[in-house]
């Protein structure tokens, strides 16, 4: 899993802080949380609280499993076991959990590839939209 000062947790922040434009800091917002504009009260009195997991490229997607490879994935991921081989990935792109304020980031090999990647998930207009 992640921790904060993990190398794709630092090259995140660094590209969200100092190369996204604020057009690109929203919509990275609406990618993750369904709003694009910071919570009024601040970003501390987000509930639940914005956070980032990591995820692997052979990871299914709940809604893709039968019910003993979900009961499997969960029982993996309480005991820490689920963490992919760290070596990378380069073919999976960003996706979230807008209820919960989650983005599901892969472990990329670089920041070039992790930067790319966000750009093209947060772009590509993908999900719903609350009327």
């Amino acid at each position: 899993g992640y921790h904060g000062s993990h190398r794709v947790i630092l090259w995140f922040w660094d590209i969200t802080l100092n190369e996204f434009s604020e057009e690109e800091k929203s919509a990275l917002l609406k990618f993750v949380t369904s709003c694009s504009r910071p919570p009024l009260m601040g970003f501390a009195s987000m509930s639940p609280p914005f956070s980032i997991r990591a995820v692997d490229d052979a990871e299914q997607e709940p809604s893709d499993m039968t019910p003993g490879e979900a009961l499997r994935s969960s029982f993996k991921s309480f005991l820490g076991l689920s963490q992919g081989s760290g070596e990378g990935s380069n073919s999976r792109l960003p996706s979230s959990s807008t209820c919960f304020n989650l983005l599901k980031l892969p472990v990329y090999r670089s920041k070039g590839v992790l930067r790319d990647k966000l750009k093209y998930a947060i772009k590509s207009g993908a999900g719903f939209e609350l009327s």
